[in-house]
């Protein structure tokens, strides 16, 4: 579409950001004329490289509970009106090959077959997509909405934010949604990075900092939250799924406690071997690597025959309940996700639809709206883009 026909024709609805939301959502309601703007060269950048090439698209347990929402039911419509397996559906009739894993993750065999079936399906839905297209802004004039692009100026009835989160800004993630939604009266939650690894402090990662790249099994408690899962350490921190997930519901200043052993009691474990081992480290032999329970521990390592009550103690705190305060996390550039975001409370949860500003519709990560590991984001993606497209495909 040349500038000339841009300039001159009034779109049913303008979809700005053709990542996961904005592409399911383009596809799934027929209205035209209707234009997708995407940024970047090829739509869809960040499906493309998720879960190794292999983009972790769902989960088949995907429920309310499973997200972080200041509004625990303002998922559920959109969730109950585009199940995982409905997804499952759309792609087993387009050919597409799909594995499930681990607590019901499913994950396509390659990301590029999921762009293209979402490229293809919004093509099909009579969607114009305009690439190397750079948003500008987003007026009403005259009853229309105005999105001044690189492009020129595009006249829309309405338009859909779907810009997504400030995580992986390599790939082209900006503040761009947020910037419309506060010229426009929207509340916003203050934006971090989640699912994200967790840094220490500088002793705490200088007495460390020789783990990095060693994996174990732990579990990661924040306030009410626990996960259990692997857990890496890095030169900065800690890493890895049970991390990750933790970090959805950390704030600065909080603690987080990890224990190191899940489901036994090192302080039994301990009293039971103080005769026979000679180090802590030793009574875990088999259980934690040596090198973590002598990194934990330190010079307390060596005490265990000689031991008092408050030593043993001591030890088995720090196997079971580490308790630390992060001094931040990993940041944007290696979040998975975006926590905050554009107030639920401002958005109608049944047509993504803005409260007091009708015509303008909000899905995807750009709401406050933040899932755990496992495929739940981009479910929320497509569940929430689909209720749109409901929604607009019923308006004339």
């Amino acid at each position: 579409m040349n500038y000339n026909e841009l300039k001159n024709t009034v779109f049913h609805t303008a979809i700005i950001g053709a990542g996961a939301g904005g592409l399911f959502c383009a596809g799934s309601f027929s209205r035209s004329p209707k234009v997708l703007i995407e940024h970047n060269t090829h739509p869809g950048r960040k499906i493309s490289v998720s879960g190794g090439g292999k983009c972790n698209f769902s989960n088949r347990f995907a429920r309310a509970t499973d997200y972080a929402c200041a509004n625990k039911h303002f998922v559920k419509n959109a969730l109950a009106a585009l199940k995982p397996q409905d997804f499952v559906s759309l792609l087993d009739e387009a050919g597409i090959k799909w594995e499930e894993r681990k607590d019901g993750q499913l994950f396509a065999m390659d990301a590029r077959d999921i762009v293209r079936f979402l490229i293809r399906r919004a093509r099909e839905a009579n969607t114009q997509i305009l690439t190397d297209t750079q948003a500008l802004d987003v007026k009403q004039e005259n009853g229309l909405f105005v999105v001044n692009t690189s492009a020129g100026p595009i006249r829309a009835q309405r338009v859909v934010l779907a810009t997504g989160g400030l995580s992986f800004p390599a790939l082209g993630a900006s503040n761009f949604g947020i910037k419309i939604a506060r010229q426009f009266g929207l509340n916003i939650i203050p934006q971090r990075p989640a699912l994200v690894g967790l840094t220490f402090e500088k002793s705490l990662r200088e007495q460390l900092f020789k783990l990095a790249g060693n994996t174990l099994n732990a579990r990661v408690s924040c306030g009410e939250h626990s996960f259990e899962g692997s857990l890496l350490f890095t030169h900065e921190g800690i890493s890895g799924p049970a991390v990750l997930s933790a970090s959805l519901f950390w704030k600065e200043g909080e603690k987080v406690t990890v224990d190191f052993l899940p489901g036994e009691d090192a302080h039994a474990l301990f009293t039971a071997q103080k005769n026979t081992a000679h180090t802590f480290s030793a009574a875990l032999h088999g259980k934690i690597s040596a090198k973590i329970v002598k990194a934990l521990l330190g010079e307390l390592d060596n005490k265990l025959p000689n031991a008092s009550r408050t030593e043993i103690e001591k030890a088995a705190q720090l196997v079971n309940r580490f308790t630390f305060v992060p001094a931040g996390t990993g940041g944007f550039s290696k979040a998975e996700v975006t926590a905050g975001g554009i107030d639920v409370r401002e958005i109608n949860p049944s047509t993504f639809e803005a409260r007091h500003i009708p015509g303008l519709y909000v899905i995807g990560e750009l709401l406050d709206v933040t899932g755990r590991l496992g495929g739940f984001n981009l479910q929320w993606a497509w569940s929430s883009g689909f209720s749109a497209a409901k929604a607009l495909e019923k308006l004339f």
